[in-house]
């Protein structure tokens, strides 16, 4: 009687067990976050950007709309027609975006380099601010205004489910804080100005990750902390390969165990997302800043790994890799070979030659998993 008690409770155990396992085994196959791209394209065509808008929407939930030109100031302010550069930029993202899909939608106040006020979109992208504009900044109430209402315009054409008023916030914090002055003013009003429209629709600011404990993360911390009322979710935006000081940059091994746990640091309290995210197939060498970083497609994928396990530690709401596509023919054409440029090139999926990396696989095996979120 006590041999086949004993036998019960094994088998028992053994049951318990093996139903232990599976349900972490159906844990591990689902994800919390979305998963995403933005449309950069790999070159400048119709052929290109129709294969990069297929190809981002068969492989994500969410699509990452950053609109990068500047702001049309005087037509804003006014609430007149936009210049047709703009409106053809707006209808080209809104009619290749399929039903159905997240959208994550930034709108730079910044310029391209995050030192001052975004520039003039007019009849090109990113002209010189003229006039009253060229003297006005981020505490201007003509400069509130004309954002609101762009960004009201823009979130009411693309509905959104995420809004980022201030992309890699952190750059002018410390690069140009009598600037960042004058920003926390316009980060309260705009804020407010949107969530009085749309209050269910949750705003970010982001910030670029580099080495934890740095001066400009400490400087991060500090000035977060002035605009953190006006701020829903912070984004997160890294590049450790590029950005981080550790030595042998390519190999993700060597990255500070808190490369994006910091952000708990910073950023107290607050959800977060990955923004913007990627890591170099293929070595990364720019003379002309000293960069000389060696790196494969191998260790792109480890990292991608690793991001996937550190989104879901950290409950990231979705998750944007910059470009499925690496752009060496648009570099090389459209961005004459610039030197910025180069940084991102080849983080892409695929390489120059359209041809799949490994890690593209880790992709779409984290993508056919069940969304949980």
């Amino acid at each position: 009687m006590k041999l086949q008690s004993a036998s019960v409770l094994l088998l028992c155990v053994f049951l318990s067990a093996c139903g232990g396992s599976k349900k972490t085994q159906e844990a591990e196959e689902t994800r919390s976050f979305k998963m995403g791209f933005t449309p950069w394209l790999y070159e400048a065509s119709f052929a290109a950007q129709t294969l990069v808008y297929d190809e981002i929407q068969n492989n994500g939930d969410i699509v990452s709309h950053h609109l990068m030109g500047g702001i049309p100031w005087q037509e804003a302010f006014d609430q007149t027609a936009y210049p047709t550069d703009v409106e053809n930029e707006i209808a080209t993202r809104l009619n290749k975006t399929v039903a159905g899909k997240s959208v994550y939608l930034s709108i730079d106040s910044l310029n391209g380099l995050r030192t001052e006020l975004a520039p003039n979109w007019g009849s090109t992208e990113n002209e010189p601010r003229t006039g009253a504009w060229a003297t006005r900044d981020f505490d201007s109430p003509e400069v509130i205004t004309a954002y609101t209402n762009f960004a009201l315009d823009m979130i009411g054409r693309f509905n959104p489910d995420y809004f980022n008023y201030a992309v890699e916030i952190s750059v002018l914090m410390f690069g140009t804080p009598a600037t960042y002055d004058k920003f926390v003013t316009f980060s309260a009003a705009v804020y407010t100005n949107i969530k009085a429209v749309h209050p269910n629709l949750p705003m970010l600011v982001s910030l670029s990750l580099k080495t934890p404990d740095n001066a400009e993360m400490q400087k991060t911390k500090a000035d977060f902390a002035r605009i953190k009322d006006y701020v829903d979710v912070v984004g997160i935006s890294v590049y450790p390969y590029a950005f981080y000081d550790h030595t042998n940059k390519g190999d993700p091994a060597t990255m500070p165990t808190d490369w994006l746990s910091q952000i708990s640091t910073l950023a107290p309290n607050k959800p977060i997302a990955i923004t913007e995210v990627g890591w170099a197939a293929e070595d990364l060498v720019i003379p002309s800043f000293s960069i000389n970083v060696p790196v494969t497609a191998a260790q792109q994928n480890q990292f991608l790994n690793e991001l996937f396990e550190q989104a879901t530690n950290h409950n990231a709401l979705f998750v944007i890799w910059f470009c499925l596509y690496d752009y060496d023919t648009l570099w090389s054409t459209v961005l004459a070979s610039g030197d910025i440029a180069r940084i991102w090139r080849d983080i892409g999926f695929y390489d120059g030659s359209l041809n799949p990396r490994a890690s593209f696989d880790t992709w779409q095996t984290w993508y056919k998993r069940p969304l949980t979120n």
